[in-house]
């Protein structure tokens, strides 16, 4: 008689199921693990955007010039014009490496539209008719865009401009207030430093 032991089929079905259990428990780590990097490079690709549109803000606003402009319809436009998500200035340096007929210097502006923060600009600085203008789309899913003037001692914030003739002068203007609301990011600020000639 062959004295040979070997596993019962409820050793086996227990040792089975506790395979079974460990390769669930595994699975569901590794799954974890992989929509965690999803969010994280979600996350990263977002700030990247944010960076890339704030850069693009910040090299236009340290530009700015006390260079008013005319309209398609030959009216006379502010420098700097600050209204409800929309923000329009002229700034210098825009280079011009074809050698166009044209000013290095470029009417600008950023809008929210539609959740997208859009930067527009016009091949001419004084506009015409037949202008036609351009926009790119620097960031999605933004939910508020505010421009405000900060004051001298920060008495206030000036959230339109220019102002009208009827109100009384608020304190110097020494700064430009930027204000991202971002969905599923949060609030973004910036602050830039203005001359004393812009406005």
């Amino acid at each position: 008689m062959n004295n040979i032991k070997g596993f019962t089929l409820f050793e086996v079905l227990v040792a089975v199921s506790i395979f079974a259990v460990i390769g669930a428990m595994t699975m569901g780590s590794l799954i974890q693990v992989g929509r965690t990097g999803e969010q994280v490079n979600a996350a990263n690709m977002k700030l990247s955007e944010i960076q890339f549109a704030l850069g693009y803000l910040g090299k236009d606003i340290t530009q700015i010039v006390n260079r008013k402009i005319r309209d398609q319809y030959g009216d006379e436009q502010h420098q700097l014009v600050i209204a409800e998500n929309q923000f329009t200035f002229t700034r210098q340096g825009w280079n011009n490496l074809l050698q166009q007929n044209r000013s290095n210097l470029q009417r600008v502006e950023y809008i929210l539209v539609d959740e997208v923060l859009q930067r527009r600009y016009w091949p001419q600085l004084d506009q015409s008719y037949t202008e036609v203008r351009m926009d790119q789309n620097l960031l999605q899913g933004v939910e508020d865009f505010s421009v405000k003037l900060i004051t001298e001692g920060n008495k206030e914030k000036i959230e339109s401009w220019p102002l009208d003739a009827t109100i009384d002068k608020p304190a110097r203007p020494i700064a430009i207030e930027l204000t991202l609301n971002i969905k599923d990011f949060g609030q973004v600020q910036r602050v830039f430093e203005i001359t004393d000639s812009l406005i």
